[in-house]
Formats: C-alpha cells, structure tokens, sequence
C-alpha cells in the first residue's frame, strides 16, 4: 500500500497509528513489522497452549481407556473363576449324589464313580440323580465285581460254594487291568484263586 495513501487515511481518522507505524517499518526494512511479528507469536504461543491442553485430555483419555480395559479384563477373570467354581459344584454335587444312590449296592462308592460313566446324568431338586439308575445298570453288566452281590470276600464259604465270591473265571478274564490290580490289593486270596495260584 502507498504510503502517502495510509497517510491521507490516518489524517482522516480511517486507520490507527500502529497501522502506519507498520507500514513504515516494513517498508524502510523489508520486514514484517513488530506489531504483526508480536500477534502472530501471540497466536503461535496461543496454539501451543492448545496443543498441550489436547495432549493432556488425550492422556487423560488414554489412562481412562487402559484402566477401563484393566477393569474388563478383571470382570472376565472374575466372571471365569466363578464359572470354574459353579463346574466344579455341580460336580462335586453329582459325584456326592452318586455316592449316596450306590453306597448301600457298591463295594467301594469312589470306585463306582471312577468307572460311571456321568455322560447325561443329572443332580434333580430333590437330590435325585437323573440317568443314574441306566448309569448302572450298564456298569453292572461291565463290572460286576464292583457291586455288592459279586464281592469277592476271599473265604471259601462253609457250605461248599463259589469261593471266589461269585467272581467268575470269564468275568476275571474280561476285567481291565486296572480292575485286576484293584482286586489284588483288596482282595489277593481271591486273585490268586482266579489266575489258578
């Protein structure tokens, strides 16, 4: 702008001094004057201002986000905890309950609920177990001597009968292992009688 110009203005009331100041500065330096160099360092140190308030908020935001996520994660380790819990109830229960429906048939009750197979069964309001008596019909017929009537006692009877305590040699045969090893420790008079010792 002419600077004669800004001057007329001046003198007629259309612009401010520091308008003409500024005109002056930049024209004898070549360089932006103060006032304009003064507001725009306002500005930028106004920016900055700003700049920091966001950093703040999105740290804010952040430790917010985090402990909400830690909170979650919390809630869903609490939530699988009292799901293992309310698994192992159930079962503890059932197991309980089995116990209890073949304790007065069963040599051992812990046996009958190391072999039953608890596939469907079910603990009813009243205590009763749903699908049990199935259960052990079918282990009856696997495992005969883990039931009363089938004990093997070892002692030959006073009147001459099976002294293997109604354990037959094809029952002995069909048994696993395992069910043999059990009946050695329980019952060793009656294992040896069976393998012909």
């Amino acid at each position: 702008m002419d600077l004669n110009a800004l001057l007329e203005q001046f003198s007629n009331g259309e612009v401010d001094k520091q308008k003409v100041v500024d005109a002056i500065e930049e024209q004898n330096s070549g360089m932006v004057p103060r006032s304009r160099l003064n507001d725009k360092n306002t500005e930028i140190k106004d920016l900055k201002e700003e700049l920091t308030n966001r950093d703040k908020q999105i740290e804010t935001l952040e430790k917010s986000v985090k402990q909400d996520s830690e909170l979650q994660n919390e809630l869903e380790q609490l939530k699988q905890t009292n799901a293992d819990w309310q698994t192992k109830y159930q079962e503890s229960q059932l197991n309980n309950a089995i116990k209890l429906g073949v304790a007065k048939d069963a040599n051992d009750p812990n046996d009958i609920l190391a072999f039953i197979n608890k596939d469907g069964l079910e603990v009813q309001e009243d205590g009763e177990v749903k699908g049990l008596d199935d259960a052990l019909s079918n282990l009856r017929e696997s495992k005969p001597y883990l039931f009363a009537e089938t004990k093997p006692t070892g002692r030959k009877p006073e009147d001459g009968s099976n002294p293997t305590g109604g354990l037959t040699s094809e029952q002995f045969n069909s048994m696993s292992f395992d069910d043999k090893q059990n009946l050695y420790q329980n019952d060793p008079d009656t294992f040896n009688k069976l393998i012909g010792g």
